[in-house]
């Protein structure tokens, strides 16, 4: 032990006594660790850290799948959740939720928040007890009528000051009372975005009671969990619920013909969306990290030679080998541990930006911050790093000839060839890494690119938008909340600025939406599970004007068809090219599966397809219907500016107060911003890559630059006698230029053979961009060579105007 500290004592002594070096070395280290500490911090938070449940390893989220329709949002029924109930036995309990957008009306200025309506079993199946009050008793949640809520943390904060004697009290939801039994402790939320219905995280619950008629409802429109019996594996209860499915198939086929079922652990539908980005930039800060040890296994290697006469003394007095390897592991682990403490530094910070940049959907999984999985985390990188940087280097330094090494001047031919192949070696490696880290900058910043130049099929300039919500106690009748959105749109339209103005039940790219089947009048109905499939939109004529879609056949609603029903529908250009790619779909009727009874409609106009989901989806067949033939009451107005039209928000606002003094709206932001949110999880993965792929080419450009002046200083007399013998200075440029380039050629050529290796690992992070892009690969082999020739440059340089006496004095 006392050796050990004593070698320690020495390793901090030789740091103090070098300070470029060990500035050098430690930063290089510390970017390395800073790197993957703050990703480790993430992918620990989103895909590892266990969830605040109990038994979170036994909780699985419960959906259907019908094979002709794509996707899984909103896809669960409650007449097969029941009978999922009746018949499975892998379960202990399930749980149906459905988010609903409310208004809040007391307590403060009106609200629109988010209320999780849950089944009996939601709460125990979570197993989380309220931190004030209780949960909702048998009585509630058996009783349609209750009314009576649960607050979540951050709401009790936000609207209630966090008093514990909240419970009990009244508030004002949707214009009918309800009063608060309990307040949750602080992060509990369970938000399933794939299926939720208001898109966002729960700020309540209340007890959500399935109607008489559930067993025989058609639609699908709620999400479910489940608690799996001990000793049930999730295959197995997938297993058995999709021979339910198929069970239901046969006894109900008009419902439920090509629908199965799917299980997921809880934690895998929570992180899934991010899983794969994550992982793949966990890769590529490995990568940096990687590379920072080459460099400093170069530095070390550099430093060793210098060294030798040190070594070979301790060598004759005596020190056996292993002796003289663990004093020069010591060092690298002192400069490993010093890169540690500052790494850790720099992953604060690097949290606090990566948060920054990160779509706000990727916290919700979980609570990121600095742990102590965290700190072991960067413990054991730095024990690692010490070991990839310092091993090598301990070894050939440990090699040296005590006879040759003591001799004053001697030039050790040998363990200089040995050395530059080891540096050579190690750069080599860095420059293929560095390729392999460009390439997947590279092609997401090219399918980032691609997907922005994406024509949605609509304007997104200058366009304001927000939700209303109108509460059904208030506004109880159809022609109340018609009468109100056009009272809106018409005193929205007069304001100063304005251009014009619309409304519709669902925006494009806010991943909400309606979709349904229908039949087309005249043909025989479609067989059971190969129903034509239409997405559903309530809107007025202002949406298409103030979304610049365009009309392309037909007409749009008339004045009287915006204010009674009309059973008239418009249709997207997909639908028409694919149930009427022979006929004219003007004047044609459906029946939509939207109201009960169905009544057809008939097709009035076409206008311009539209990506509605996101901008990666191709648009899917939409119906268009006017606001009084489904009069939701729920939509969102869009309002077109001559310029930026965030200043016009307030005035709208104040517009709509003068007809409901009470109503509030919610989701104020231009379509701009819901554009660069559907954009922000490929921008979080190409601008974060990006910014590892510089560090890694700053890194092998030092490294190329290290390798050559330390070549040149051992080849100084060689220089010399070249230049003597007549050789002309840009020879000893192009000798020197020349080597670098090689070597720089061998690196291009195995980082090609690793990125085509590892191309599949961004293949699925990539829009119309393939693994292998041929004008990517060259122009990360063409920016690496560029970089590799600068900094081969400027050592050539020094070595070419070294005078001959001056080299040939040398050593």
């Amino acid at each position: 032990m006392d050796a050990l500290f004593q070698d320690i004592r020495y390793a901090l002594r030789l740091c103090l006594r070098t300070p470029a070096f060990t500035t050098v070395a430690v930063l290089a280290l510390a970017l390395g660790i800073g790197a993957n500490t703050a990703i480790f911090t993430i992918v620990n938070a989103v895909l590892l850290e266990r969830l605040p449940f109990r038994d979170p390893d036994r909780i699985v989220v419960l959906w259907e799948e019908g094979a002709h329709r794509p996707g899984r949002s909103n896809v669960l029924g409650p007449s097969q959740f029941l009978r999922w109930g009746d018949r499975a036995t892998s379960f202990e309990a399930m749980a149906a939720l459905v988010d609903t957008r409310a208004n809040l009306t007391s307590d403060g200025a009106p609200e629109e928040v988010i209320v999780q309506n849950v089944t009996a079993q939601f709460f125990p199946i979570l197993g989380v007890s309220p931190l004030v009050g209780r949960t909702f008793s048998d009585a509630e949640n058996s009783d349609p009528a209750s009314s009576v809520v649960i607050l979540g943390y951050d709401i009790w904060q936000r609207r209630f000051g966090g008093d514990p004697g909240v419970v009990g009290r009244v508030m004002q939801l949707n214009a009918r009372p309800q009063t608060i039994v309990g307040v949750m402790p602080r992060g509990f939320r369970l938000f399933i975005k794939d299926g939720s219905l208001a898109g966002k995280p729960s700020d309540m619950w209340a007890p959500y009671v399935l109607p008489p008629n559930a067993r025989d409802f058609g639609g699908r429109y709620m999400e479910a969990i489940g608690h799996l019996r001990s000793g049930v594996s999730r295959a197995q209860a997938e297993v058995e619920l999709k021979t339910i499915a198929a069970a239901l198939a046969v006894e109900t086929p008009q419902r439920n013909t090509n629908w199965t079922a799917q299980v997921h652990l809880l934690h895998d539908e929570l992180s899934g969306e991010y899983r794969r980005s994550l992982l793949v930039l966990a890769g590529a800060v490995a990568f940096v990290l990687l590379i920072a040890c080459a460099n400093v296994a170069n530095l070390l290697l550099s430093r060793g030679a210098a060294r030798q006469r040190e070594i070979a003394i301790r060598a004759a007095l005596g020190a056996p080998r292993l002796r003289i390897i663990r004093q020069l592991l010591t060092d690298s682990i002192v400069l490993a541990l010093l890169g540690g403490v500052v790494g850790l530094m720099i992953a604060i910070w690097g949290v606090r930006v990566l948060l920054a940049l990160s779509p706000a959907d990727l916290t919700m999984a979980g609570a990121v911050h600095l742990s102590y999985p965290v700190l072991g985390f960067t413990a054991l990188v730095s024990l690692l790093t010490a070991l990839a940087c310092g091993l090598a280097p301990a070894l050939e330094g440990s090699r040296a000839d005590v006879h040759d090494a003591i001799k004053d001047g001697a030039r050790q031919a040998g363990a200089g060839v040995r050395h530059r192949r080891m540096l050579q070696a190690f750069v080599v490696s860095e420059i293929a890494l560095a390729v392999v880290l460009l390439v997947g900058a590279g092609l997401l910043l090219r399918s980032f690119s691609t997907l922005r130049a994406v024509d949605p099929g609509y304007s997104t300039a200058n366009i304001l938008t927000m939700r209303l919500q109108l509460p059904g106690a208030k506004y109880r009748d159809d022609g109340q909340r018609i009468r109100f959105f056009r009272d809106a749109t018409s005193r929205i339209q007069k304001l100063p600025g304005v251009q014009s103005v619309g409304a519709v039940s669902f925006l494009p790219l806010t991943g909400l939406g309606a979709g349904t089947s229908f039949t087309i009048e005249g043909q025989p109905p479609p067989a059971p599970g190969q129903d034509h499939v239409t997405n559903v939109s309530v809107c007025d004529n202002g949406f298409f004007r103030t979304m610049n879609v365009p009309l392309l056949r037909g007409r749009l609603f008339t004045e009287r068809e915006m204010v009674e029903r009309a059973n008239v529908v418009i249709v997207s250009e997909s639908l028409a090219r694919t149930y009427f790619a022979h006929d004219d779909p003007i004047g044609k009727r459906l029946g939509i599966y939207m109201t009960n009874p169905i009544v057809p409609t008939e097709i009035i106009g076409v206008v311009g397809d539209i990506r509605f989901q996101d901008l990666t989806a191709e648009p899917r067949p939409t119906t268009y219907w006017p606001h009084p033939q489904l009069a939701y009451s729920s939509m969102t107005l869009t309002v077109r500016a001559g310029a930026d039209p965030l200043p016009l928000a307030p005035a709208v606002e104040r517009a709509i107060r003068t007809l409901d003094a009470d109503q509030p709206v919610s989701d104020v932001r231009t379509m701009t911003q819901w554009v660069a949110k559907s954009l922000a999880q490929a921008r979080f993965s190409s601008m974060l890559l990006t910014i590892f792929a510089s560090v890694a080419l700053l890194l092998a450009a030092i490294g190329i630059y290290g390798v050559m002046s330390y070549g040149v200083s051992l080849r100084t007399s060689e220089i010399g006698i070249r230049l003597a013998m007549g050789a002309e200075a840009r020879d000893i440029l192009v000798m020197i230029v020349g080597h670098a380039l090689r070597l720089t050629g061998i690196g291009l050529a195995i980082g090609v053979v690793l990125a085509v290796a590892l191309s599949r690992t961004v293949t699925s992070l990539l829009y119309e961009t393939t693994g292998t892009d041929p004008m990517t690969f060259a122009a990360v082999l063409g920016t690496l060579a560029g970089v590799a020739l600068l900094a081969s440059y400027l050592p050539a340089r020094r070595a070419a105007r070294i005078p001959p006496v001056e080299a040939l004095r040398y050593q």
